[in-house]
């Protein structure tokens, strides 16, 4: 028979265990007071760019989509996720729903050139998804275009043509595409369905 003084200390320390458990647990949850993005969106961009300009290469000679989430800490730091492969048009974010960070963008690559795809604008998809998820987009290209997707005013923006990033040694312009420096969804959509340039 086992001591009673030994069964209510072990009684009290799974009692104490409970109680920390339970508020760490209160603690991780995010209230309206949770961490707020403050990095200033020139910043974030020129994060994005160094992020994606590095997985050039590999987009093109693996020919697939590279895409991640940029966070910043509550130390106001940026960071970058793993970097995933694959042909999926949006990104979990389940990884950032914990304190210390907050998903502020998406980036992804658009794989390597092909005169099948239309790469060297983002498509009806990519701005679908960001505006969906609440979070700014940055995609690059193989044409070496840098393009930011605003997902509260829900346009593409330009912010650098064609070899301002690492290009594709495919690549080769369409004399008949004027690519603008801004598109809204109907204008992509426009754009996907037929009335776009013909190479």
């Amino acid at each position: 028979m086992s001591d009673p003084r030994t069964t209510h200390l072990i009684y009290a320390l799974c009692a104490i265990a409970f109680v920390v458990i339970i508020a760490r647990a209160y603690m991780n949850v995010k209230g309206p007071e949770a961490l707020q993005a403050v990095l200033p969106q020139s910043q974030v961009q020129a994060f994005a760019k160094e992020q994606l300009d590095a997985l050039q290469e590999r987009s093109f000679s693996e020919n697939i989509e590279l895409r991640g989430i940029i966070f910043e800490t509550s130390e106001g730091e940026l960071g970058a996720s793993r970097k995933i492969g694959g042909d999926e048009a949006t990104c979990d974010l389940s990884y950032f729903d914990e304190p210390g960070m907050v998903p502020i963008a998406s980036f992804h690559t658009h794989g390597r050139f092909s005169r099948d795809y239309d790469g060297e604008v983002p498509s009806l998809t990519d701005i679908e998804s960001d505006i969906a998820s609440g979070l700014d987009g940055y995609i690059s290209t193989p044409g070496g275009r840098f393009w930011h997707i605003d997902h509260e005013m829900q346009v593409a923006n330009l912010v650098c043509g064609p070899d301002c990033m690492i290009q594709d040694a495919r690549y080769q312009p369409c004399a008949n595409d004027v690519i603008p420096s801004r598109f809204t969804i109907s204008e992509l959509a426009a754009r996907f369905n037929g009335s776009g340039p013909t190479c």
